[in-house]
């Protein structure tokens, strides 16, 4: 018969923060201007590029088919 072993703590897993979560509570407001700056930069260098040719002809082809299938 195999031994048993007594019940021990268990390991608790590993908390994981959903993406947009509050910075850590101890984090200066500092940190956090910091961060929303750098945020806000990337953003706006996203944003401020050209939609690419290829992707502009594939939404006007859907469009189009969802216009032809109306008639």
């Amino acid at each position: 018969m195999p031994e048993k072993r007594p019940a021990g703590p268990r390991k608790r897993a590993a908390k994981t923060e959903a993406p947009g979560a509050a910075p850590p509570r101890g984090a200066s407001d500092g940190v956090k201007q910091y961060i929303a700056g750098q945020l806000k930069a990337m953003y706006d260098e996203v944003v401020a590029q050209p939609i690419p040719e290829r992707l502009l002809k594939l939404l006007d082809g859907l469009d189009s088919d969802g216009k032809n299938k109306e008639s």
